[in-house]
C-alpha cells in the first residue's frame, strides 16, 4: 500500500491509514484498468458493427429485423 497523505504529518498519516485499514477501507481490490490494446480492439469492433449496420440500413432501409435477415443471408451463402 502506498503511503497516503491526509494531514501532512507523517505520524498522523500513518495512524489514520492504519485506522482506515482496520475499518476495512482497503479490502476491495483496485479495479483493473483497460489496456490500450483492448481499447483499440473494442474501437475496431464497434466501427465494424457500425459499418455493418450502415450497410443494412442502406439495403433494408431500417434496422428492424436486419439481424435476422443478416443471419439468413449468411446461412444461404
Amino acid at each position: 500500500m502506498k503511503p497516503m497523505n491526509f494531514t501532512g504529518i507523517a505520524n498522523d498519516d500513518r495512524r489514520i491509514a492504519e485506522e482506515l485499514q482496520a475499518m476495512g477501507a482497503f479490502d476491495q481490490p483496485e479495479v483493473a484498468a483497460h489496456s490500450v490494446i483492448s481499447e483499440a480492439l473494442s474501437a475496431v469492433s464497434q466501427f465494424l458493427t457500425w459499418m455493418r449496420w450502415k450497410g443494412e440500413y442502406g439495403v433494408y432501409g431500417c434496422r428492424v429485423g436486419a439481424t435476422a435477415a443478416y443471419t439468413l443471408e449468411t446461412r444461404s451463402a
